[in-house]
């Protein structure tokens, strides 16, 4: 498992704020046995071009190629149920061969709240602002929002120089 602390450099107002749009195919990423699809409806999502600045400047930490950057927003009972990433659309945009050196980084971008829940296998990750955790192709994982606030985070994929 990847995991550590960056400085926050950011403000609420550069997460929360923005053209926020719902994910029009919850699976696309996903590999599951889950049967019930309906656990990933309504997740919504910011991506890329629209993620503010100060973010971008967060990769400098990070030594990864390829890098694409989306801030992920999980509202009052949203669940991502243990799953593992197919990378599909990151590996066709990018003409990835080889996923194995693909990793996922999950930046926490608020300190984290009652119901805030990241777990890699079998590790629940929690931390303030500023903590990040990640994990390598093929590992499982989930996310939800049991609490009663959104739930803010930066998602950051990319291939392992």
């Amino acid at each position: 498992m990847i995991n550590g602390k960056i400085k926050v450099t950011w403000e609420e107002k550069d997460y929360t704020k923005g053209p926020w749009r719902k994910n029009e195919d919850p699976y696309v990423g996903f590999n599951t046995r889950h049967k019930n699809k309906s656990l990933y409806n309504d997740i919504d999502i910011f991506i890329n071009n629209n993620v503010h600045e100060q973010f971008h400047k967060i990769l400098k930490k990070f030594k990864i190629q390829n890098p694409v950057l989306a801030l992920n927003k999980m509202t009052p009972g949203q669940i991502l149920p243990f799953h593992t990433d197919k990378y599909s659309t990151y590996c066709k945009k990018n003409k990835i061969k080889n996923k194995k050196n693909i990793i996922r980084i999950i930046v926490f971008l608020e300190d984290t709240k009652a119901g805030h829940q990241l777990w890699i296998e079998d590790k629940m990750c929690i931390g303030s602002a500023g903590s990040y955790f990640g994990w390598e192709y093929g590992t499982k994982h989930m996310a939800a929002n049991l609490g009663e606030q959104d739930r803010y985070t930066l998602q950051i994929t990319g291939v392992n120089e």
